[in-house]
């Protein structure tokens, strides 16, 4: 059972600190010697014991006020009626031991307030807190620097009035806590605010409010996103380039016209055009085709190699586009052809110069419209494949002759890509000599031979008529019959320093060489450009027994 009675205070000032220590100090004596708890409800229903001088002077019971005091079962009947009587006398009359007992409870309550001050002061959060009315009691330094104001601006203010919408008059309607809750305010400044109820006998008495400065957070992680969407964009750049580097790896060099024709090969790469590779015979045309093919997106898919000057005309068609069984003499079972093999991946068309004109007219209707017929089928294969041509032939001489048809030479010249001869690039040399030593010397099982400087400087004063086949074929050569581990200038093919010579007496310029090295680069000129014994002879007014004596003695046939 529940006895309560009701007491007006008629103390001047209401309960403030001084009358909370005497409440305190007469509550705790009644209650021990009732064996009771006493309770203290004011006019709002704020209901609690009244153990804390600092919670009483919180309920702010002014003078004239009406207070309720409670307590249960019998023993708290006479426990209130004193409380009641207490509260309603004259406090003024409190003396002796019973004054020393409040000061010394207001000495602890002020070293509490102390201690509480200093905790709030030096918290770098925002703290605030509002009463059940809405006004804003309390609000600590941090609270001030971070809304930009002053105490007399934001304590003693009302929520409701001044931010009707905002998340504390919120938690005070509802009673239900709002956590992370992110403002912007108009000066720039992004807050994020726990707001918490407070709640006394089961009703609310206000809120407290933290709030936290996140603006240079923010900033923080707009710097970092962007600076994690520059390094993803590094990485795929690093990645792209790893594997541009892996598929180009093979084309070796380092001087300025590989860079640029690198570059141009890695940008065709990243496309869907085709692509027309220019160059003498062996100056790598392959090798950046199937760079090009390795770079892009369609590594995946299958790199088909054709080359159109070694199948002859009439096997052409049947080697590109596939026959049914039957189509002609000897097709005894379905062939399918090189386009549908490259089927989502690339064709490679080595020496399209060589192509027939019937068969160009073909291969434009693939460009154009991606089909084809195999040879002796009805049926219409659609394939989607990327072309890449090479030639060695001046197509556009071909054109005007009519042997290369201008549509699809447009076609297939989408992005043109011209690789330099060997001698346009000498500086490359010494790179190209080192890499195919290894790779001959690995595969005879050997240590890799030291190339003299007399020797690599005739390498490099050489014209490279074959380019980079050429050189490949005169290490191999070279290492494959050298005893010891140097190569010097005499182990190399005596026609280098002959066609150094010849050249060097061209341009009036390089030293004297014995007779033979002449003589040996003379009779090679006349077959090569004869063709035969007795047409080199009769150029050179020579015998053609003669002729044919000097090609044997230099190992030219």
């Amino acid at each position: 059972m529940i006895f309560e009675r009701q007491a007006k205070i008629h103390e001047v000032g209401g309960i403030h600190a001084r009358i909370a220590a005497m409440i305190v100090q007469r509550a705790r004596a009644l209650e021990e010697r009732y064996e009771t708890e006493l309770f203290l409800t004011t006019a709002h229903g704020n209901r609690g014991r009244m153990h804390s001088v600092l919670e009483l002077v919180s309920r702010k019971v002014a003078q004239g006020a009406t207070v309720t005091i409670s307590a249960d079962g019998d023993n708290g009947r006479q426990a209130v009626i004193e409380m009641v009587h207490f509260l309603e006398g004259d406090f003024s009359l409190t003396e002796g031991e019973e004054s020393r007992g409040v000061d010394k409870l207001l000495q602890e309550n002020a070293l509490m307030q102390e201690r509480l001050q200093m905790i709030l002061d030096a918290v770098q959060d925002g703290i605030c807190v509002v009463d059940r009315t809405g006004e804003v009691t309390f609000a600590n330094p941090s609270y001030l620097r971070i809304v930009h104001k002053t105490a007399d601006m934001v304590v003693g203010g009302n929520v409701f009035e001044r931010a009707p919408e905002g998340n504390r008059s919120g938690v005070l309607r509802s009673g239900i806590a709002r956590i992370g809750s992110i403002s912007h305010k108009k000066d720039g400044t992004t807050l994020v605010a726990n707001v918490n109820p407070i709640f006394a006998d089961g009703e609310i008495a206000g809120v407290v409010s933290v709030v936290r400065d996140i603006t240079e957070v923010q900033k923080l992680m707009a710097e970092l996103r962007a600076a994690s969407a520059k390094a993803e964009y590094f990485e795929q750049e690093l990645l792209r380039t790893k594997q541009t580097t892996e598929a180009f790896g093979s084309y070796i060099g380092k001087s300025g016209k590989v860079v640029d024709v690198l570059a141009l090969a890695a940008k065709a790469a990243r496309v869907f055009a085709n692509v027309l590779i220019r160059g003498e015979s062996g100056t790598g045309k392959e090798v950046i085709a199937e760079g090009i093919h390795y770079a892009g997106d369609r590594r995946k898919g299958p790199f088909i190699r054709v080359n159109c000057g070694a199948i002859p005309p009439a096997l052409l068609e049947s080697e590109l586009f596939g026959h049914e069984k039957g189509a002609f003499t000897g097709a005894v079972k379905r062939k399918l052809g090189k386009f549908e093999l490259a089927n989502g991946g690339t064709i490679f068309l080595d020496e399209i110069g060589e192509m027939a004109k019937d068969m160009q007219v073909k291969l434009l209707r693939v460009l154009q419209q991606k089909e084809f017929d195999r040879v002796g089928g009805e049926e219409t294969i659609r394939v989607d494949v990327r072309i890449i041509a090479a030639t060695n032939r001046n197509l556009e001489d071909m054109m005007r002759t009519g042997d290369f048809r201008e549509d699809l030479y447009y076609r297939l010249n989408v992005i043109p890509i011209l690789l330099p001869p060997l001698r346009e690039r000498i500086e490359d040399i010494p790179l190209l000599v080192e890499h195919f030593a290894k790779k001959v010397a690995e595969r005879t099982h050997r240590k890799a031979p030291v190339v003299t400087p007399e020797a690599m400087q005739l390498l490099m004063r050489y014209r490279w008529p074959g380019n980079v086949r050429e050189l490949e074929n005169v290490m191999e050569r070279v290492i494959t019959l050298l005893e010891g581990d140097t190569i010097t200038e005499g182990r190399l093919p005596s026609y280098l320093a002959g066609d150094v010579a010849v050249h060097a007496l061209e341009q009036g310029e390089g030293r004297v060489l014995p007779w033979e090295a002449y003589e040996k680069q003379i009779i090679e000129n006349a077959l090569r450009l004869c063709g035969s014994f007795h047409a080199a002879a009769k150029q050179l007014q020579l015998n053609h027994k003669t002729v044919a004596a000097k090609a044997r003695k230099y190992g030219l046939v």
